[in-house]
């Protein structure tokens, strides 16, 4: 019995898709038809916000950690995908170059995390995808070219960030009595534990205060009474999503081709009916072949979907 368990293992084809963001890092081990053997999670892989040494460390953890489940060495993996939060530019896939060595892989790709999303909603590597998340990054395949947003600070939308820094703008204009007035005026400064008004704007200012991404979904809610500072903030993120989505198509030669548009992250899979309205709007007001899809299943499927596809090439 032991020699034919030995002999099936060896005739079985091993891949590994990772999807690496910035907080949290899964790994899958499947055969080559796409039956997922064992898998692991652990802390970000993404450089940009834990050092290059942090994020090799946690690839290699949990990677390991997913071949022992699978009782195989890493050396096995015949091919793996490497989908990582923060590879934006040629050069940051050098970086994670050690980890192929010192797990013994050597066929492999490694790209941005959001083409794991794509081929995860798509079913293959062609479309666009429009994540909205904590952050955000709009990505596309088509005809053989690749496009990508270069960030928040550089003309991308930024997600649940951006949705926050735009709540802050209006109840800002709202004080100065430039804005109707607006329920997060004293909602936002009263889950910062400040008074609404001054101390609170001068905690900004000067106190270093800083509004995290955890108040997206009570800027969300406000939507369900047309509050006009949340109206204000979810159609300006979303309208910003959905121009990055038709900048990638222009550069991708896209106009009335038939594509599929992924749409992940939690701002896109909320269901919130102001913010999925602009979005669509906007987008296939422009673009009329495309059809939009909510990402269902975990990024780290793509991953594997593309690291067979590339085992198969």
């Amino acid at each position: 019995r032991q020699c034919w368990d030995d002999w099936t293992i060896q005739l079985t084809r091993y891949v590994l898709g990772v999807d690496g963001g910035g907080t949290k890092t899964d790994a899958v081990i499947a055969d080559e038809h796409g039956k997922i053997i064992s898998s692991a999670s652990n802390g970000g892989a993404n450089w940009e916000r834990v050092g290059i040494d942090k994020a090799l460390f946690s690839l290699e953890e949990v990677i390991r950690k997913a071949a022992e489940s699978a009782g195989i060495e890493t050396s096995q993996i015949e091919y793996a995908s490497f989908a990582i939060a923060g590879i934006d530019w040629p050069d940051d896939v050098k970086l994670y170059l050690p980890i192929t060595d010192r797990l013994g892989i050597t066929n492999f790709q490694i790209m941005n995390d959001s083409f794991a999303a794509l081929y995860a909603g798509a079913g293959k590597l062609e479309g666009i995808v429009s994540i909205a998340g904590t952050g955000g990054k709009t990505a596309g395949i088509y005809a053989g070219k690749e496009a990508q947003t270069m960030g928040m600070e550089l003309g991308e939308g930024g997600g649940a960030g951006q949705l926050v820094g735009l709540a802050l703008e209006y109840i800002a204009m709202q004080h100065h009595n430039t804005a109707a007035p607006s329920a997060l005026y004293e909602l936002i400064p009263q889950l910062m534990k400040k008074e609404p008004g001054t101390d609170f704007f001068q905690a900004v200012a000067r106190s270093g205060l800083r509004l995290n991404e955890s108040l997206a979904p009570e800027i969300f809610k406000l939507t369900a009474t047309s509050d006009p500072g949340a109206m204000y903030a979810v159609t300006r993120t979303a309208a910003q999503h959905a121009n990055d989505v038709i900048g990638i198509a222009k550069q991708l030669g896209i106009s009335n081709e038939s594509i599929t548009i992924v749409r992940a992250g939690g701002l896109h899979t909320a269901d919130n009916e102001v913010f999925d309205a602009e979005f669509e709007m906007i987008v296939l007001g422009s673009l009329t072949g495309a059809s939009l899809k909510v990402l269902a299943e975990a990024p780290v499927i793509g991953a594997v979907q593309s690291a067979i596809g590339g085992l198969n090439d």
